[in-house]
């Protein structure tokens, strides 16, 4: 199975804070996943769902509620690797060297924010790529995933999940 990268920058912008073109972003890129088969499209299509009939506003409390109220489900990676130790600051030091050697900025974020760090996946060469989601952003999306038990940004974690992992399960046999 052929794994659609071209979705992750999408699903990082999605994965900020929700503006006036979340549901035109979400439902290009339930489209796209439509294209290629691949398992995650349901859970985007799920999202773009809830986007379309949800107002703005109503998207930014989903958005608050999902993120940033419970500490569990924040999208601050190093949080959920290292707690508040000296490590966390070793790693938001680190992940700051990476996102400005790659030109990325954070704005007002951490440098260990989830849409930050998918957006160095797709600038990093393939190995080190694997190597950050599979070390970081998968371990840490573990736990929120536990934590975040459903609703639109569940669905959205539950996509990017199956992107970073489909491909690695084992596929169904079939018996003639």
């Amino acid at each position: 199975m052929r794994v659609p990268t071209q979705l992750i920058p999408g699903i990082a912008v999605l994965l900020r804070y929700p503006d006036a073109d979340t549901p035109k972003l979400a439902g290009a890129l339930a489209d796209e996943a439509m294209k290629t088969g691949h398992p995650c499209q349901e859970f985007l299509e799920a999202f773009a769902l809830v986007a379309s009939t949800t107002s703005q506003e109503d998207m930014a409390e989903l958005y608050t509620r999902s993120f940033d109220l419970n500490p569990e489900c924040v999208l601050e990676i190093g949080w959920h690797l290292f707690g508040e130790s000296y490590k966390r600051g070793q790693f938001l030091a680190m992940m700051r060297h990476h996102l400005r050697e790659n030109e990325i900025e954070v704005g007002q974020d951490l440098p260990d924010y989830l849409p930050a760090l998918l957006d160095l996946t797709m600038k990093l060469e393939t190995q080190d790529a694997i190597d950050l989601v599979d070390d970081c952003i998968l371990p840490a999306m573990e736990k929120i995933q536990s934590a975040m038990k459903d609703g639109a940004y569940a669905h959205l974690l539950q996509a990017l999940f199956l992107i970073f992992t489909a491909h690695r399960m084992p596929a169904e046999v079939s018996h003639a």
